[in-house]
Formats: structure tokens, C-alpha cells, sequence
């Protein structure tokens, strides 16, 4: 879970009804009931489970319990850490921040020629290339190939919205769709980048929350990361640093550890550009953080009185070791924490480990760990 969004749920829990439930009501109601009967007949009775008025009394609670639930979710969908859906949007509404639509990936596109012309070449806006799948990347603007020169690099946007954009690798974009006179070859020299799917709850949530640090006009750190979070909800973590007065340096990291390449740097660049995000006296850098590698070795033991469960706690501690890898390439300026990885060993079951590597590294505000290599043995059981 992201960091910020935990601080959220951390609130303390809220319970419009008091953790009331149904059997408690079917017990209030019955008692009730009993009670007044007695009043008015001056009789003492019991209903067995199989009474009609019993049965009544306990349809009539069901019933009304459903209201006491719509009464006590009413009441949630007006707090940040509950609110789902349209509620939440609604919640938005108050710092002004809606939902985020899905968009499609870019990526730049160098269309070329075999041999200069003596006049210039015009690349339309629109013009569709794709990577023979099916799906269509088109020029964002009108470009032109200049007099004397053989190509011209234009950006372009997926016309299929949503993450699956992002799969193309430099080179695989290499078809023409929409012939263009005079241009023999089209290839992209960026990957693909940038593509998002329409933004969910929690990604909501998360903006909501950080709404505030927005207010500022002074070039705060939490405002430069509010508004880098804003471009796209593919982004996991924001590190806004300044290195020099006047100098703002924004390190973007993606979900899973991936680190953002050219085109979505770029993106990411011109959009705070265009919106006035950046203050009139910063220079600001829109940079990908640097990548700090690390070895994942280590040894661990089973308890004897365990043997029951070994395959089940090797397959947790193999799931273990794969979450400690996410967590650690999730966060920029988290330090390699070898103490972390034992922890999350033993909680899945183990009995001991011998941690060959990492050793306890120090990662700054410009830098992000990532496993390399994996070495992980299994060392058998040993007496408790």
C-alpha cells in the first residue's frame, strides 16, 4: 500500500451505528415485545424458535437492519477513508479534482526518407502508424522534413486508451498506416509510454488527500509532488528535491519499481510546463531517479516440529522474498534493509536465515534500490 494512502487509513475507524448488529436487534426487539405483552396481559410468557410472533419479530429485524446498515454507509460516503465511486468523486469535488480518464500512450515517431529533397516534406498531424497489431499511434502535429534533410521526429499518441499502449519497445512501431509521400520508413525511437487506465478509488483517494499541498503558490516540495501524481495515475512515487536555491528537481518512480524512460519524462516535463505548475523562478527538472543495484542472497532453516509444513512455508517464503524485492524498488530514498528481509522471512515461517547479501545500504532522495541477482537456498530442517 502506497505510504500515503496507509497514513490515511490509519484514522481511526468510524461506526455510525455503534457496531450494532442484527442478532443484537432480534434479541432488542424480542425483549420488547415480551416486555410490553406482560404490561398489558400482566401474563409472563416465552416464544419458542418456531413461533410465529417470533418469526415476525425476527423478519421485521432483518428488514430493519438493512436500513440501519444504509444509515451507517450514508454516513461513511462522507469520509475520505470510506468513500467509493461517485461518492468519492463527489468528495473531490471540494479541492475541485475529478476522476482521471484513461489516455493513450506516446511515443516518437522518426518518419524518413532515402535521400534528401530539395524542398520541404510534410508529415500531416494524424497520420497513423502502428506495429501491424492493430493499433494505431497518430502524429500530435503537423511536422516537416526540413530541405537537405532525410528525417524528422514527431511525436504521436495511441489511439487505444488505457495502459496496454505501453508495450512497445524502441523499433517495434514500423508500419505505415496513412501513406505520407516521399517518407519510405517509420520506426519509434522511444518506447511507448504513458498510457493509463481510468484512474482508481485509491489513486483518488491518495489526490484528495494530498489536495492541500496544492494550495501553495510558493513551489513547495508537497505541491511539485501533488501535481506530478495528477499527470498519471501509473506513478508510485514522487521525490521533489533542490538541490541549489531556485533549482526544483522532481524524481518520478512507477508502479513496480519501473523506471520512467524518455517519452514519459518528456510528458511529464511539458504538462507541468503548460498547466503553470512551475513557479516563475524555478528552473524545474523532471528527472528518473538513479538506480542503486543490489544481490539477494541468503540461507534459511525450518523447524524440526514444522516438517508438516515445509512445503507450505517454503512456498510462503518464496513469496516473502518477492515482496520484500517490490517493496524495496517501490519507494525512491528507501535504504537496502537486510533486517526487513529477515523479518518478512521469518514471519512466513521460518526458523532461522543467514543473509549473505545486501548489507545495510544507505539510499539518498535520488535513488532507488533494485534487486539484480537472486541466490536463495534452502538449508532443511533443524531441530527447534
Amino acid at each position: 500500500m502506497d505510504t500515503t494512502l496507509k497514513a490515511l487509513m490509519e484514522y481511526p475507524d468510524i461506526n455510525f451505528i455503534d457496531d450494532y448488529t442484527l442478532q443484537l436487534l432480534e434479541a432488542n426487539m424480542l425483549a420488547w415485545f415480551l416486555k410490553k405483552r406482560e404490561e398489558v396481559t400482566k401474563k409472563t410468557i416465552t416464544l419458542g424458535e418456531a413461533d410465529d410472533r417470533r418469526l415476525m419479530l425476527k423478519a421485521a429485524a432483518y428488514y430493519m437492519f438493512h436500513g440501519y446498515e444504509m444509515i451507517d454507509r450514508a454516513g461513511k460516503m462522507n469520509m475520505l477513508k470510506y468513500s467509493i465511486g461517485d461518492f468519492l468523486e463527489n468528495l473531490g469535488a471540494r479541492a475541485r479534482i475529478s476522476r482521471l480518464d484513461a489516455a493513450g500512450s506516446t511515443a516518437t515517431i522518426r518518419f524518413s526518407m532515402d535521400s534528401a529533397r530539395s524542398s520541404a516534406t510534410g508529415i500531416p498531424a494524424g497520420s497513423r502508424v502502428s506495429a501491424g497489431d492493430g493499433v494505431f499511434f497518430a502524429t500530435n502535429e503537423y511536422a516537416e522534413i526540413a530541405i537537405g534533410e532525410t528525417y524528422v521526429d514527431v511525436r504521436a499518441t495511441c489511439l487505444t486508451e488505457g495502459s496496454a499502449g505501453n508495450s512497445y519497445g524502441i523499433g517495434e512501431i514500423r508500419f505505415m498506416v496513412d501513406v505520407v509521400p516521399f517518407i519510405d520508413s517509420v520506426t519509434n525511437v522511444t518506447a511507448a509510454e504513458g498510457g493509463r487506465d481510468i484512474e482508481d478509488d485509491d489513486d483518488l483517494r491518495t489526490r484528495i488527500y494530498l489536495a492541500p499541498d496544492s494550495y501553495t503558490d510558493a513551489g513547495s516540495k508537497g505541491g511539485y509532488e501533488y501535481y506530478a501524481r495528477e499527470f498519471d495515475t501509473d506513478i508510485a512515487d514522487v521525490k521533489a528535491t533542490s538541490p541549489a536555491p531556485r533549482i526544483a528537481e522532481v524524481r518520478i518512480l512507477l508502479a513496480n519499481g519501473q523506471i520512467p524512460g524518455e517519452e514519459f519524462l518528456t510528458a511529464i516535463a511539458e504538462y507541468m510546463e503548460e498547466s503553470e505548475i512551475r513557479k516563475l523562478t524555478d528552473a524545474l527538472y523532471i528527472l528518473a531517479p538513479t538506480v542503486v543495484n543490489y544481490d539477494l542472497e541468503f540461507t534459511y532453516w525450518i523447524n524440526e516440529s514444522d516438517r508438516s509444513r515445509a512445503e507450505s512455508i517454503q512456498n510462503k517464503v518464496n513469496d516473502a522474498y518477492a515482496e520484500y524485492i517490490l517493496w524495496q524498488k517501490s519507494k525512491i530514498g528507501i535504504d537496502i534493509n537486510p533486517d526487513e528481509l529477515v523479518q518478512r522471512i521469518k514471519a512466513a515461517g521460518a526458523k532461522r536465515v543467514s543473509v549473505v547479501s545486501p548489507s545495510f545500504t544507505v539510499v539518498n532522495d535520488e535513488s532507488v534500490a533494485i534487486c539484480q541477482n537472486t541466490s536463495v537456498t534452502y538449508g532443511g530442517l533443524e531441530d527447534d
